[in-house]
């Protein structure tokens, strides 16, 4: 089996959808996006003049992925921090894709 070498791609297989199955794609790339918004908007959270060209770092493309996972996952419980139903009892340990990169980045300190 060969490596899925796009994030879509290793998203893709994480969530059980085939590569060549397009029907989520413009739903997952969103997602991507709107993570990679926030991680970077959560490490320079104390820098207000940011330039918009700024890039995630590499190290948090599994962070990227997993909240992504996280936040796919949620679709239709959103807000839901509890559920019991036929003796099933769900609880997240993560209530949003937000909170995923919340818990997993860590700000940049600025000096000065």
């Amino acid at each position: 089996m060969a490596v899925p070498t796009t994030k879509l791609n290793k998203l893709k297989l994480l969530l059980g959808i085939e590569a060549s199955d397009t029907s989520e794609d413009d739903l997952l790339n969103t997602y991507l996006n709107l993570s990679e918004q926030e991680i970077i908007n959560w490490m320079y959270v104390k820098f207000p003049d940011l330039p918009e060209d700024v890039e995630m770092p590499d190290k948090y493309e599994v962070v990227q992925i997993q909240a992504v996972i996280a936040g796919y996952n949620l679709q239709g419980g959103e807000n839901e921090l509890k559920h019991t139903e036929n003796g099933i009892t769900r609880d997240f340990d993560y209530s949003s894709m937000v909170d995923w990169i919340h818990g997993h980045v860590q700000h940049i300190a600025r000096v000065g």
